[in-house]
């Protein structure tokens, strides 16, 4: 792991020691290379393109905070989209799943 990738390591880490002694997530925010792929296995080639798609990995795009040219993402909402995602034990359910959706 390279110094900018430990940073952005610490950073997760640092945010969720914060979460776990009590301080509320919807303060806590964090830098999109952080979040992607740190928590959310995407790259953030890809969360840019799901803040213009409005999908990210097949699902509603993660919402997010601008200040200025700056994109940051609250731990609350990461943590609100991580949980809103199915959990499948194999692949015929993932099948199954997507034929009740349509």
């Amino acid at each position: 792991m390279n110094t900018y990738e430990q940073s952005h390591f610490d950073l997760v880490t640092n945010a969720l020691a914060r979460y776990r002694e009590g301080c509320n997530p919807a303060l806590i925010e964090l830098p999109e290379k952080a979040v992607f792929p740190g928590l959310i296995n995407a790259q953030p080639s890809t969360a840019r393109k799901s803040r213009t798609t409005g999908i990210l990995l097949g699902r509603p795009a993660l919402k997010y905070v601008k200040h200025g040219r700056t994109v940051r993402y609250r731990l609350k909402d990461v943590l609100e989209w991580l949980e809103a995602g199915k959990d499948y034990s194999n692949t015929a359910e993932v099948g199954l799943a997507k034929r009740v959706e349509k």
